[in-house]
């Protein structure tokens, strides 16, 4: 199916208003020449004009206040002005920025005059002069201007970011034969993104996920994503130059999305240098499980302004330092939600090297995984005979101990309340209700036995 066309362009716009003066003035000129010539009908011709143009600027004055969102009086002023000057050619920039991603026509940007920018709820950015950064402008109509640009924008939404060698491919491999020059370098630039070395010298690249936001609360600026101005001009004023690159190359100025993902990988190299590969593995449950700590300490790191020391072996200690990484964020107006070591990427040899040792001590350990149940489910079981007893003594006693110490009781007294007690502790265990119902009644009969005895004593 094709796309519909345009039918509303700007051209087909104006064509329209030039028709409508243009039979306007056709009208004017014929009305005049009927009624004796320009000169005598000069008042009116000027009258004509001053009326016209009038009703024009009331016209705009109305309609203008509905073409943007907005309440204040102010700002229907703002827009007025703003036609005003769309329709002298001397307006600036008029610009929509959805999701972080600004859409303009062909050159929109270059004008100079006052604009206007629409921002929806997820977005926000930062406007300056060519002197300096003016400020940040969020959800809703914002108005620039003369000489004002867009420094960046913002996408309120959770952000997500990865860094490392993707998940299909082997970053270890060489060249391909079918592999492009561009596509390797490309491959390997993602393995040197997070390649760090352990203790015993082995490299491991690793597929690391960070998930966050800029720094703010849910519902702040009457947008359901929240919107701190502080926040937003911290992570477009604070982003990353590469003094490496020209001027006019788009990539010079990094995205305020790039710091996360690569203070996490920093942070990986630092950790992975205190443990060994066989401590990322652990074949016993009773070992830590190093990769855990170091997935734990990243995350630390990031997100909290004080993290745990580990010592050169990758043991927690019980000192606690200030964390740079966290306040470098908190200063870019970055808020840290999530830090997940996804995958982890090995060269054949190690591999293999894991594999074998994998093979040859899984049945160790696993009989001795099996030998610790046993005991486990041994000391369990007398754990629960020696439970099970104290239950019976409570049940058994439970009329006997009723008894004051210093009553004396016959031998048949002692016999019934222990039978009684009996009783009571079946009857409050629904369960041992239902498995004993012989033995129950068996033990009514003989308590029926023992009160008729009893009696006819």
């Amino acid at each position: 199916m094709k796309p519909k066309k345009n039918l509303t362009t700007g051209k087909s716009v104006w064509r329209k208003i030039y028709f409508a003066v243009g039979i306007f003035a056709v009208l004017l000129v014929t009305l005049v020449l009927l009624n004796g010539g320009l000169l005598s009908n000069l008042n009116l011709v000027f009258a004509t004009l001053a009326v016209l143009f009038l009703i024009c600027c009331l016209f705009i004055l109305f309609f203008s206040q509905f073409t943007l969102p907005v309440r204040k009086l102010s700002h229907r002023i703002l827009i007025a002005s703003r036609l005003f000057s769309y329709l002298t050619g001397d307006h600036g920039p008029a610009m929509f920025i959805e999701n972080g991603e600004l859409r303009e026509r062909k050159d929109e940007r270059l004008r100079q005059g006052p604009g206007v920018i629409l921002l929806d709820t997820a977005s926000a950015a930062v406007i300056r002069t060519p002197a300096k950064f003016k400020g940040a402008v969020g959800p809703g109509v914002a108005f620039t201007e003369r000489n004002d640009s867009i420094a960046g924008v913002v996408d309120l939404h959770v952000q997500f970011q990865r860094i490392g060698p993707r998940l299909e491919e082997k970053p270890f491999q060489p060249k391909g034969e079918n592999e492009s020059d561009a596509a390797y370098e490309a491959r390997q630039e993602r393995r040197n993104n997070s390649k760090a070395y352990t203790r015993d010298g082995i490299e491991v690249c690793a597929h690391i996920s960070v998930v966050f936001q800029l720094d703010t609360v849910p519902g702040e600026g009457n947008t359901e994503f929240g919107y701190n101005p502080t926040a937003v001009e911290r992570a477009i004023i604070g982003r990353n130059v590469d003094l490496d690159k020209p001027e006019d190359n788009p990539e010079r100025i990094t995205s305020w999305t790039w710091l996360p993902a690569h203070l996490a990988a920093d942070v990986w190299r630092e950790y992975l240098e205190k443990v060994t590969l066989s401590e990322l593995f652990p074949l016993s449950k009773n070992e830590t499980n190093k990769l855990e700590v170091v997935s734990k300490q990243i995350k630390q790191r990031l997100s909290q302004p004080n993290f745990i020391i580990l010592d050169e072996y990758g043991n927690e200690t019980s000192e606690s330092e200030f964390s740079k990484e966290y306040d470098l964020l908190k200063k870019r107006g970055i808020k840290i939600i999530a830090v997940t070591l996804i995958h982890l990427f090995f060269s054949e040899e190690v591999e293999e090297q894991l594999l074998k040792r994998w093979t040859t001590s899984w049945l160790d350990f696993s009989q001795k995984d099996k030998k610790n149940v046993e005991q486990m489910q041994t000391v369990e079981m007398i754990r629960g005979q020696n439970q099970a007893l104290l239950d019976y003594a409570y049940g058994a006693t439970h009329y006997l101990g009723a008894i004051p110490l210093h009553q004396n009781l016959s031998n048949t007294e002692i016999l019934s309340a222990l039978i009684k007690g009996n009783l009571y502790h079946i009857q409050q265990d629904p369960n041992l209700a239902s498995y004993l119902k012989d033995e129950y009644s068996a033990i009514s009969d003989l308590m029926e036995w023992i009160t008729l005895q009893k009696g006819s004593a």
